[in-house]
């Protein structure tokens, strides 16, 4: 296994009773990267997860981590992993600060008060030590699950959701915490359904639906190789079959007052329409131009839109 290869996932198949939620599965993770996990709930993410982490055992294929097999040496493999908080009773009788240590103690690693005051003061929680977990609003919880996970100082962080529910501003803070974090020099994994946090966080990204990977590469090789459409859009009115004529396009329909074009080439088409537009004593207004993004990827691999079953 490369030094550079923390994580190593071959033809892993994995099932809860009759469902199976990962189909031979084959990923590897980078050192350094911030990896992105991007599919719809149920998509099989956190079972993935869950089988690096050791939590669930695949029914077939092998997982390593910085070269040890998770299930034949999986004390060797926890110690290199920093795990997210996730939601258990356990949260109903811990203090803030308590809950650090007991995690911290769970990879052997045992903090002193002032370690612990420490990592609490840097994720702005140091006033919440002595509270419950459990009365902490969402953004403090997820801040309090990102300091967990980095308690034993791994050299991987897996994040599961970890804006799920949040506000946007809560949702940005968060952002800028898990880019501290791979800034520090640790690999990120982690799963979302969201592609605007997939664009904005992840170099690279493997889309999974229906337990499995569907696609794996940077965010704009997924976006280029699959020649995805930008649309044009244009208050103006024109034949549909002269717009059709020009160059690049390759749809046009309007919605309402509105023209909207599908275009390989959307500055070579919006030249040509404004052309189009004066021949034909037309003014063009309210010009907008969406890119190509990740929603389109998953929409064009799998016939859904994310949004709609995320």
């Amino acid at each position: 296994m490369s030094q550079d290869l923390v994580i190593d996932i071959k033809n892993v198949t994995a099932a809860y009773g009759a469902l199976t939620a990962l189909n031979g599965v084959s990923l590897s993770v980078q050192k350094g990267e911030i990896f992105g996990l991007l599919g719809p709930n149920g998509a099989g993410k956190s079972t993935l997860l869950a089988c690096v982490e050791g939590l669930h055992t695949p029914s077939q294929g092998e997982v390593r981590v910085c070269g040890n097999n998770v299930q034949s040496d999986p004390m060797a493999a926890k110690k290199r992993l920093g795990i997210q908080l996730q939601r258990t009773a356990l949260l109903d009788d811990l203090t803030v600060a308590e809950l650090v240590e007991v995690y911290a103690a769970l990879y052997e690693v045992f903090l002193t008060k002032a370690q612990i005051d420490d990592l609490l003061t840097r994720f702005d929680l140091l006033e919440k030590r002595n509270s419950l977990a459990r009365r902490l609003s969402g953004g403090q919880q997820q801040r309090l699950s990102l300091a967990v996970a980095i308690a034993n100082d791994p050299e991987i962080v897996l994040l599961d959701e970890p804006t799920s529910a949040l506000d946007p501003h809560a949702r940005r803070a968060v952002w800028n915490e898990i880019r501290t974090l791979h800034d520090e020099g640790r690999t990120i994994v982690l799963t979302t359904h969201a592609m605007e946090e997939a664009e904005a966080l992840c170099g690279r990204i493997a889309i999974i639906d229906g337990g499995e990977i569907v696609a794996c590469d940077t965010p704009n090789s997924l976006i280029a190789s699959l020649n995805l459409n930008a649309t044009l859009k244009a208050t103006v009115e024109l034949p549909l079959e002269q717009v059709y004529d020009l160059p690049h396009v390759n749809g046009a329909r309007y919605s309402g007052q509105h023209l909207e074009v599908e275009t390989s080439k959307p500055e070579e088409t919006l030249s040509a329409l404004q052309t189009l537009a004066a021949k034909s004593g037309r003014s063009i207004r309210d010009v907008m131009l969406r890119q190509p993004n990740l929603e389109d990827v998953f929409l064009k691999l799998t016939g859904r839109q994310l949004s709609e079953i995320g």
